[in-house]
């Protein structure tokens, strides 16, 4: 299941690899011009994220103190903290990832066809489980990636696709 997302997400990671390599350390808590988010935020936010979205799929948080710090609706007003480096950070994301793709494509239909019940999307057409975790590997991806595009090129570096 999730062939098709799983293939965009791997993608992303690809292209997520290509950006972070140019976002040095001193530049993480450096707000990004236009969306104003840190890096720092950005990749907390999207490791936090995927390790959420594997709860659906009978996974548990690895670092459930960063939910208040950087999950849904967190501020980004995050402070200099010697344990969120630049490494631990990236490499929670791709754990996070890798884990979510690998019990994504185990899930089965059933398992996945129940509401999702996330607030957020409370009205709209994200309905089920299925719906936020296909939302979780590729648009909601996508976007955080866009933004921390966005921080790459705030250091005047050039385009990379």
């Amino acid at each position: 299941m999730f062939e098709n997302e799983i293939a965009i997400n791997q993608l992303q990671l690809k292209q997520f690899a290509a950006i972070v390599a140019d976002l040095p350390e001193e530049c993480l808590y450096t707000r990004g011009a236009g969306h104003g988010h840190p890096p720092v935020w950005i990749l907390g936010h999207l490791a936090i994220v995927g390790e959420m979205g594997q709860t659906f799929l009978g996974g548990s948080l690895t670092h459930p103190t960063w939910a208040p710090l950087f999950g849904p609706g967190s501020s980004d007003e995050v402070q200099p903290d010697d344990s969120l480096t630049r490494e631990t950070l990236i490499t929670s994301l791709n754990q996070a990832y890798e884990t979510l793709q690998s019990m994504a494509a185990e899930a089965k239909p059933e398992d996945v066809a129940g509401p999702h019940g996330i607030e957020l999307f409370d009205g709209s057409p994200i309905q089920t489980v299925s719906h936020a975790i296909s939302l979780l590997l590729t648009n909601h991806f996508a976007f955080h990636l866009a933004q921390l595009s966005s921080c790459r090129r705030d250091r005047g570096l050039g385009h990379i696709f």
